[in-house]
Parts: structure tokens; sequence; C-alpha cells
């Protein structure tokens, strides 16, 4: 499908995040829409806003289409980790294109949560805004992205939060924010990899009372 917004609508780096990215979505309602209108869309909010976005729908989104949430993420970290100044999407991985709909209900699923995120965030706390920091907030964001990868309940929401708080923190400059995203990205990695340790055991358990795998 056709994916160039209507001449009319706002680039999505203009005013408060929520209210910028839904009338991003709002452009391409009924249609579908590729990772790099997106990206050409965030504008100099850049690797903050990927991790909002795909990190808000990793964490609302059904298991599946979560995970494939996760991929981005884990490009997109990889290039903040790696030096970038703002994420770039390949031509050889933009073929994949998503349902406007599908993510702006993902994003409205978490008004609440976004609107209390904005009036809480504001710039302080410099000494842990700086790039040296963001680079480790970005490899936090690619272990907790290919946490969400992984089988499993729990695996997705409280890695793709954490991922989102980190977004928050980098696009407010906001240091307190980013503290708490380092917390919250620890407590989520916990939980994932504990929920995927216990699916393993179960899936092993019940190999064992059923004797083990048909025709071994």
């Amino acid at each position: 499908m056709e994916s160039t917004p209507p001449a009319q609508s706002a680039p999505a780096h203009d005013g408060p995040l929520h209210a910028a990215l839904i009338h991003l979505l709002d452009g391409y309602r009924g249609r579908h829409i590729h990772l790099s209108d997106l990206l050409n869309a965030m504008g100099p909010r850049g690797f903050g806003f990927v991790y909002i976005l795909f990190g808000i729908l990793a964490a609302a989104l059904p298991t599946g289409l979560c995970s494939v949430m996760a991929v981005p993420i884990l490009l997109f970290s990889a290039q903040q980790a790696l030096g970038r100044r703002r994420p770039t999407m390949p031509k050889r991985f933009d073929g994949k294109q998503f349902s406007a709909d599908t993510v702006q209900a993902g994003i409205q699923s978490k008004e609440k949560w976004l609107l209390r995120l904005e009036r809480f965030a504001k710039p302080r706390w410099h000494i842990l805004t700086g790039t040296a920091v963001n680079r480790i907030a970005a490899v936090c964001c690619f272990i907790l992205a290919s946490v969400i990868l992984l089988p499993g309940p729990f695996t997705n929401v409280p890695p793709g939060i954490a991922i989102a708080l980190f977004g928050f923190a980098m696009v407010e400059r906001d240091g307190l924010l980013m503290l708490i995203a380092f917390i919250a990205g620890i407590i989520g990695f916990i939980i994932g990899l504990s929920a995927v340790i216990a699916t393993v055991l179960l899936i092993g358990r019940w190999i064992a009372q059923s004797g083990g795998f048909p025709g071994a």
C-alpha cells in the first residue's frame, strides 16, 4: 500500500510526544506505514523517540506482534551504542509495513501512562544525560529487546516499559528519569529472564512426564 502521508501532516517532532505521535498516525489512518516514514517524522528527537514508540508497542501488543517490535529496537540501539547521532533505516530492512491503526491503538492503550510521564519529565541531572550515558542506555535497550524476543509470559511488558523510559529520559534530557529507567531495566531483565527460565522448566517437566519426544 502507498504510505506517503497527506501533505497537511505535521512532523512528529513538533509538540508533546503523545500528541505528535497520534497526529502523525492520524495521517495514515486505514493505511500502512514504513519504519522509515516514522524515522523521517521523528526528526531531532531521534533515538529517544524510537525507544518510546517501539517500547510502548512491545509492551502493549499481543504475543507475536510484540516480538516484531523488538527488531527495530535491536537495530537502532546497536546504532546508538556504536556512536550514531540519529537512527537510520537501511533500505534492505525497510520492506516491512505496519498497520497505522494497530500502532495507534497500541499507543492509545498506554495514553494515561504517557501523559503522566510527559508531566513528570523535565531537563535535570544533566550528568546522567550525556552521550556516554546514552550509549550505555542503548546497550541496556539492546539487551532488553533481546529478552522481548524470547518466548514466555512477562517477557515483553516489563522490558518494553523500561525501554520507553529510556526514550523519555533521552528526549527530555532528564537524568532522574534516566536513573529510574536503569532501575526499571534491571527489574525488567530479571522478570523477563525469570519468565523464560520458568517456561523452559515447565516445558521440560511436561516432556519428562509425557515420556520424552515422540520417536525418541
